[in-house]
């Protein structure tokens, strides 16, 4: 897609308030093209296993200044593996790949600034641009069902998102800047439709 006068944030300056110094990000417009790719599977391995993949790229470029488009997102590889037993309580067990690859095709956007050092103003370089690297993620779902009322069925699931409580940082976050993702994340959920 060709796409006249693209909408996105753009690293310009730096701002020192009272709580620190911060980036400041400004909406900027271009003539774009963007390309990519989706790939889906879904594979039944036998009655009660299932097998899904996913693939996701997008290549983005600023036609009007010759470059790579800022918070394009890279690369990303999904497999999920399923377990499903209607007898069992309608149980689910899904364990869950995600791969992200580090952006490689990103905008210079860095910028200089003065900081305060010694009682003496030193010229640093902002470094805006360069997307955290790679990582994997492994999350796990389960579910069981059962009946609660006459025609009521209660939901009972619980996850864990970030088994490995693995260390990252996403490219589109802009907040990346500043902290980490979240680690491990236990979740238990109870849902009644009566």
């Amino acid at each position: 897609n060709r796409i006249q006068n693209y909408i996105f944030l753009k690293p310009v300056g730096f701002e020192t308030t009272i709580r620190g110094a911060f980036p400041v990000w400004e909406y900027q417009q271009t003539n774009a093209r963007l390309s990519g790719i989706d790939i889906q599977t879904h594979w039944n391995i036998s009655p009660e296993w299932e097998h899904l993949f996913s693939c996701a790229y997008v290549n983005g470029k600023d036609i009007t200044e010759n470059q790579p488009l800022i918070d394009m997102p890279p690369l990303s590889i999904n497999n999920k593996i399923k377990f499903s037993k209607n007898e069992w309580k309608k149980l689910i067990l899904e364990l869950k790949s995600e791969i992200v690859f580090r952006q490689n095709r990103f905008p210079n956007n860095n910028f200089t600034t003065n900081i305060i050092e010694n009682n003496e103003f030193i010229a640093v370089e902002v470094d805006a641009s360069s997307p955290p690297p790679a990582y994997h993620l492994l999350n796990l779902y389960s579910e069981i069902k059962f009946k609660t009322f006459k025609k009521g069925i209660t939901t009972l699931a619980f996850s864990v998102q970030n088994i490995l409580n693995t260390k990252y940082r996403d490219y589109l976050n802009h907040q990346r800047f500043f902290a980490d993702e979240i680690g491990r994340n236990y979740q238990i959920q109870l849902k009644i439709n009566y």
